[in-house]
């Protein structure tokens, strides 16, 4: 067990009301009266990544992004840039590594991957230098020759198998999005062409339905839609459209229904649960974030005492009390498909720096 998380075990055994008395803790009640929503959309801060090697890990994304700073936060290894990315070590390979040969990890959590906005165009080189190339993207599904980034394919877009074949030909174009294998076999993207603003604040993600999952975001976290609201008396949920190329996947990717979510500093993509079906041999529902390469993300918020007592009334699950960090404090809670989020409130000196 790490340092954090045995303080957070203890922690936690105080929070239930534990001790030597050998007395049963008891129910978490909400508050009393009705807790508004605190103000604000809160701000992307960090993603949590799992690493054997922490120190090696931080090389590869300084490498990927130079202007990135090493530093510290809770006493972890981070690297800090439009989003820092904090990493706890661990022992042994941690779960969710992308798999080249599926095109997918083995065990998909909601988390899909990270990465950063940039032109792609000659990122190859970039990709060279880190000794990562890229993975190949398939173009169809009757086979053809991979490509490294989507601007290389012989077509405009995305596209399912059935559209496919009436698609106009198109000539190689600048950017496009493309995938490299960080460290600890997490997913990274790169995307984006030459008007890109460069930005290490990208993260997609996986839910059984988007939709739904968008309409939880923005009701219980504040976040902004940035796609189609449902509209009243509308049912958020709908079935997964037809796969479409280029993909990681030689079945390619399920792009509908889609929805998204801005919060501070990003937008998050929220896209299906791709093994649905028999796509991946049998149906495979999503897994819980915690423990995967890609742990968890982490938001700043300004008043979490606040946050805290409006997420006891929504009855969210709290996977991590409410808690001192060296930063200010912190607590860990469960959204849809158990996707882990950290939520952060960062005292005046943290801010200031």
């Amino acid at each position: 067990m790490t340092r954090r998380a045995s303080a957070l075990a203890a922690i936690a055994l105080l929070a239930a009301g534990l001790g030597s008395t050998g007395c049963t803790p008891a129910a978490e009640v909400p508050p009393a009266d009705p807790v508004a929503r605190p103000a604000g959309t809160p701000a992307l801060h960090h993603v949590g990544l799992n690493s054997t090697d922490p120190t090696a890990a931080l090389a590869w994304y300084a490498a990927l992004w130079p202007s990135a700073q090493a530093t510290t936060f809770d006493g972890r290894d981070a690297l800090a840039a439009e989003m820092m990315l904090v990493f706890d070590a661990v022992t042994s390979p941690p779960a969710g590594a992308f798999d080249p040969a599926l095109g997918r990890p083995s065990a998909q959590s909601a988390i899909w991957h990270i990465g950063a906005y940039l032109d792609t165009t000659d990122s190859d080189r970039l990709a060279e230098a880190l000794g990562s190339p890229h993975l190949p993207l398939h173009i169809g599904p009757d086979g053809g020759s991979p490509v490294w980034r989507s601007g290389l394919a012989p077509y405009r877009g995305t596209h399912t198998a059935a559209a496919l074949p009436g698609v106009e030909v198109a000539e190689p174009r600048a950017g496009g999005f493309s995938y490299l294998l960080g460290p600890d076999g997490a997913l990274v993207e790169l995307t984006g062409g030459p008007n890109t603003r460069p930005s290490l604040s990208h993260v997609h993600l996986f839910h059984e339905q988007p939709r739904c999952a968008a309409e939880w975001y923005v009701g219980v976290l504040g976040f902004e839609p940035a796609s189609d609201p449902v509209a009243e008396g509308e049912d958020c949920a709908a079935p997964p459209a037809e796969a479409g190329w280029p993909s990681l996947e030689r079945i390619g990717t399920i792009r509908a229904p889609r929805a998204a979510v801005d919060v501070v500093g990003t937008q998050f993509s929220i896209y299906p649960r791709q093994c649905f079906g028999a796509r991946c041999g049998e149906p495979t529902p999503l897994v819980g974030s915690r423990g995967q390469v890609i742990d968890h993300v982490g938001l700043r918020v300004d008043d979490l005492a606040a946050w805290h007592a409006w997420l006891r009334q929504e009855g969210v699950t709290v996977i991590e009390p409410l808690h001192d960090i060296e930063e200010g404090r912190a607590l860990m809670i469960e959204g849809p498909d158990a996707i882990a989020i950290e939520l952060v409130e960062l005292d005046a000196d943290s801010l200031a720096g």
